[in-house]
């Protein structure tokens, strides 16, 4: 006869680990936006499938040996149980080391970023990041305009590439926090939106200039 509590324990611990498996996948991802559909895919449900299988082999096998007071049935759900519950334990410390890892390395990234801040501040000259492959359309004097506009602004563009480090990316969040009230009080209220609009209209007239 299966005992029923042993039953409760083997299904309680079957839905933690597939929980802890799935969800828990996106302390791996973080600091990514959370996104259910993400998540699910990269945890590539079908690897626990395997081994809720592979367990499953084994209880059967284990089953098949004496133990005093269990009959097969609950032999099979005790070994399938303790087995469950070790991975559940093993993906539950696995998930929260990387996650407090990354987590040190993002306050780390934010502290390098506000003493950056701070002394960019002081040098009049905010360094702000773009990725992607530059794409050139005007000539090296147009582009030595665009970036004089910027300077007047107190603003330098560094293009860092087609690489997006999320954990940089927490630490360049903390710089703007610093440096925007800064760049406020130096150019005044829509300061971007001015900047923006002075390199515009330096590109039309590159692009289409007067006769």
């Amino acid at each position: 006869m299966i005992s029923k509590k042993l039953l409760r324990i083997a299904i309680a611990v079957l839905s933690l680990l597939i929980v802890v498996y799935t969800l828990g996948n996106y302390l791996i991802l973080y600091p990514i936006k959370f996104d259910f559909l993400t998540v699910i895919s990269e945890s590539q449900p079908h690897y626990l499938l395997f081994i809720i299988a592979f367990f499953v082999l084994i209880s059967w096998l284990i089953s098949h040996v004496r133990i005093k007071n269990l009959n097969p049935k609950n032999r099979f759900l005790l070994t399938f149980t303790i087995l469950c519950g070790i991975m559940l334990l093993w993906i539950g410390y696995y998930n929260l080391s990387i996650f407090f890892n990354t987590r040190k390395a993002i306050t780390k990234s934010e502290n390098e970023y506000i003493q950056q801040a701070k002394e960019d501040i002081k040098n009049d000259s905010i360094v702000f990041k773009s990725y992607g492959l530059p794409v050139f359309m005007y000539d090296q004097e147009t582009y030595r305009k665009i970036d004089s506009i910027r300077s007047n602004y107190g603003i330098y563009l560094k293009n860092t590439g087609c690489t997006v480090d999320y954990i940089e990316n927490e630490g360049r969040h903390k710089y703007e926090e610093i440096v925007t009230p800064y760049l406020e009080k130096r150019n005044g209220k829509d300061w971007n939106k001015k900047m923006l609009d002075e390199i515009e209209k330096l590109k039309k007239t590159e692009l289409h200039p007067q006769k």
